[in-house]
């Protein structure tokens, strides 16, 4: 008998077929929590990306202009705070699964200690440096701020202080659930932040507090969900944290580790930062030229978190691979399963921005924000290279041989200051956008691909080859859409809408016919199968 049973059962089948389709094997308990993960992750994607259009407009009204951007420009000063971790928090997950999997749970809770006791040590001296730089913070901003607004933002800097510290000092304890799997308890504590934070800082709005609240009511967020890992990781993993035996000898390869993650870390705030902090000092663009900008950003920031979402999951699953001893050519099949799937998701929204943008940007932003459109698509074309390879970069953590990457990234960080600074002059905001995307074409499209091929061993011209075919089909399609914009009027909302969800459907109809294989189809197919039917 037909029916049509619930989405959320369709989307346990898609993802279930994903996950044999990536690891190439029979459904077990993990791979059942990476299922489940990935069904959790995408619904807290959605979330976070649904909840800010309908949350921000509110949150602005009911806080002001003024008190909003003073919120905003304390958090971004603390934000700094972050890079005292000296990149080690990305070690943790390491370095847990490598004493679990060579020595068991006994040696794992050493390593825990010792991250526990090091993350001790930085989170004093984040308290330290964070209450210097609450209580003399006019030293920045006394000549473009009030003294009530100064007053106000040595409060705001010194509660976030306190949430840096608290998140600095459960970092070892919440990276154990990750490292085992736990899929479904960290997505699922995610959605409740994800959606209990914009509620409760919504009633402290309405009830006519103002930006210190939120920033206590942050606090109070980050403590209890801190509590709540603790909590599950000693009761219901019965992990706890031990401090007899610690492995110290571990200390020097931890800080070695975390060096070049550290200095990736710095070059990526010089990197990301560097583009608007320049337009910003350009009296002809300054705010105008800012907003423009970040109106184009938005769209890379949202290719980066629809691609990146089932990368992060397998995160874990690609150390153990390391760590067992898998050969480069079981680590490019994995690669390569992984990067075709994203590549369709990819190719799907750079393709249709390309071919939709200008008339989508006129009723998303207004007029004015014409450049927008260039400069996001001068971010995200070349930066669906490390987006496809993103899984190459768990590869080389887990081998330790992240340091060439780092070097690589101040050479774009750099040249890319130099470059955005000359180009700015002259192109504007374009020139900005261009001079970052020739950084990364030339870094990561080029030197890093290099490393990978010849220093890692990884198969990166048969994973571009399997990417050049799924390529041919949108790079076509986008063609002939903005050829035939020429005659149809796009800038109507109704063919608009009609357009694009002609080109997707399209998209995927001959991606099936032409492009994807066995394993592929198979996603597809257990979709649609429990969607359509159902067995009595």
């Amino acid at each position: 008998t037909a029916r049509k049973p619930s989405k959320i059962n369709g989307l346990r089948h898609l993802t279930n077929a994903y996950v044999n389709c990536v690891l190439g094997e029979k459904m077990n308990n993990s791979k059942s929590e990476i299922r489940s993960g990935i069904i959790l992750n995408y619904i807290n994607l959605i979330l976070g990306n649904l909840i800010p259009v309908f949350y921000t407009p509110i949150m602005l009204k009911l806080l002001g202009q003024g008190e909003y951007g003073l919120y905003k420009l304390s958090s971004n000063v603390v934000s700094y705070l972050s890079l005292i971790s000296l990149g080690i928090g990305s070690a943790v997950t390491r370095y847990l699964i490598k004493a679990r999997s060579e020595n068991g749970q006994e040696e794992e809770e050493r390593v825990l200690g010792l991250f526990t006791l090091i993350f001790a040590a930085i989170s004093i001296l984040t308290l330290l440096i964070g209450s210097f730089l609450a209580f003399h913070i006019d030293i920045w901003y006394r000549n473009s701020l009030t003294t009530a607004e100064l007053t106000r933002m040595k409060i705001l800097v010194f509660i976030m202080v306190i949430n840096t510290v608290i998140t600095f000092v459960f970092t070892p304890c919440s990276a154990v659930p990750g490292a085992h799997e736990k899929f479904v308890f960290v997505q699922g504590t995610n959605i409740v932040s994800t959606c209990v934070g914009p509620i409760v800082n919504l009633v402290v709005l309405f009830l006519g507090y103002k930006s210190v609240s939120l920033a206590i009511c942050s606090l109070v967020m980050q403590i209890s969900l801190r509590i709540v890992y603790l909590f599950f990781v000693r009761s219901r993993m019965k992990i706890k944290i031990s401090f007899h035996n610690m492995p110290l000898h571990l200390l020097r390869e931890i800080l070695t580790f975390s060096f070049w993650v550290f200095v990736s870390n710095v070059v990526g705030q010089l990197y990301n930062a560097t583009d608007i902090a320049m337009i910003g000092a350009v009296p002809a663009l300054a705010t105008t030229g800012v907003a423009v900008y970040n109106i184009g950003a938005t769209f890379n920031t949202i290719e980066l978190g629809i691609t990146t979402g089932v990368s992060n999951l397998l995160a874990a699953r690609t150390n153990k691979m390391v760590f067992s001893g898998a050969s480069t050519h079981e680590l490019s099949d994995l690669m390569i399963r992984a990067g075709r799937i994203q590549a369709y998701i990819i190719t799907l929204i750079i393709s249709g921005f390309i071919a939709f943008g200008q008339p989508f940007l006129l009723f998303y932003a207004g007029e004015g924000y014409e450049d927008a459109y260039w400069v996001a698509i001068l971010l995200m074309v070349p930066n669906m290279i490390p987006l496809l390879e993103s899984l190459c970069l768990t590869i080389i953590i887990a081998e330790n041989r992240h340091r060439f990457r780092s070097l690589v990234y101040l050479f774009i960080a750099i040249s890319n200051v130099i470059g955005t600074w000359i180009l700015l002059q002259y192109k504007g905001i374009v020139g900005a956008a261009a001079m970052t995307a020739i950084s990364v074409l030339i870094g990561h499209g080029m030197i890093m691909n290099w490393y990978y091929y010849k220093k890692i061993g990884l198969d990166i011209p048969r994973f571009w080859k399997e990417i050049f075919k799924i390529m041919i089909i949108p790079v076509v399609m986008c063609v002939v859409t903005v050829s035939i914009s020429v005659v149809v009027n796009f800038y109507s909302v109704l063919v608009l809408l009609s357009g694009i969800i002609i080109y997707t459907v399209l998209f995927c109809v001959l991606n099936w016919r032409f492009v994807m294989n066995s394993y592929e189809k198979e996603i597809v197919t257990q979709l649609i199968s429990p969607v359509l039917f159902r067995k009595d």
